[in-house]
C-alpha cells in the first residue's frame, strides 16, 4: 500500500511539474509577443524570409534516463516535422518520430506548439502519443502511451533554408528520454 501511495505522489508531481513548465511557455511566449510588438521584431524585412510554412526534417539520438538520472540506453532518432505559422512569435504543427535502439522501437506523433523567444530561439511544448514495440525475453510487447515533449531549437536562416540544433526532453508514463540532433528544414 506504501509502495502504492507513493506511485500516486511521484506521478502527481510530475503532473505539477508537467503544468508548471507549461504555464511558464505561455507566460514566456505572452513576454515575446509584447517585446515583439513594442520592438516591431518578427515583422518582415528584405533579410528576413518569414514563410508561413515549414517542412523540416530531424536526425539526431535518444537517451532514455533512469529512475536514478543516469542514460539506460540510448539509439537513432529520425522525424519530420510541419510548422504553420499563427503569429510572429507562434506556430503550431504536427511531428512524426521514429527512434531505435537494441530493445526497443517508438513511434511518436505529436502536436507541437513552437513559441519564438527571438528570431532564432524557439521553445517547443508537444502533447502526443507514443507506440512503443519492446523486446523483453525474445517477446515483442505493444503499449501505447501519452507523452509531453518540452525543446528548445535554435534556427539559423539562409534564404528558404532552416538548420538548428534542438534538445527535447519527453516524458512518458513517469520516465524521461532526451532527444537531441539537428533539424533540416525549408519554408514555403
Amino acid at each position: 500500500m506504501e509502495g502504492h501511495l507513493q506511485t500516486q505522489l511521484s506521478i502527481g508531481r510530475l503532473s505539477r511539474n508537467a503544468l508548471l513548465v507549461a504555464a511558464m511557455l505561455v507566460f514566456a511566449g505572452q513576454t515575446s509577443m509584447l517585446r515583439a510588438q513594442e520592438e516591431g521584431v518578427g515583422t518582415h524585412d528584405e533579410e528576413h524570409h518569414d514563410h508561413g510554412n515549414a517542412v523540416s526534417l530531424f536526425l539526431g539520438g535518444a537517451t532514455a534516463l533512469g529512475s536514478d538520472g543516469n542514460s539506460s540506453e540510448t539509439g537513432f532518432a529520425i522525424g519530420l516535422e510541419y510548422a504553420r505559422r499563427v503569429a510572429n512569435w507562434l506556430k503550431i504543427g504536427l511531428l512524426a518520430e521514429y527512434v531505435s535502439s537494441d530493445t526497443e522501437r517508438d513511434y511518436i506523433f505529436a502536436l507541437p506548439l513552437f513559441v519564438h523567444l527571438t528570431k532564432n530561439l524557439v521553445l517547443v511544448a508537444a502533447p502526443g502519443v507514443e507506440s512503443a514495440f519492446v523486446e523483453k525475453e525474445g517477446l515483442e510487447e505493444e503499449g501505447t502511451e501519452f507523452l509531453m515533449r518540452f525543446g528548445t531549437i535554435y534556427e539559423f536562416e539562409l534564404n528558404n533554408w532552416v538548420i538548428g540544433p534542438q534538445v527535447n526532453a519527453d516524458l512518458v508514463d513517469g520516465h524521461w528520454t532526451l532527444v537531441y540532433g539537428m533539424s533540416f528544414g525549408v519554408g514555403f
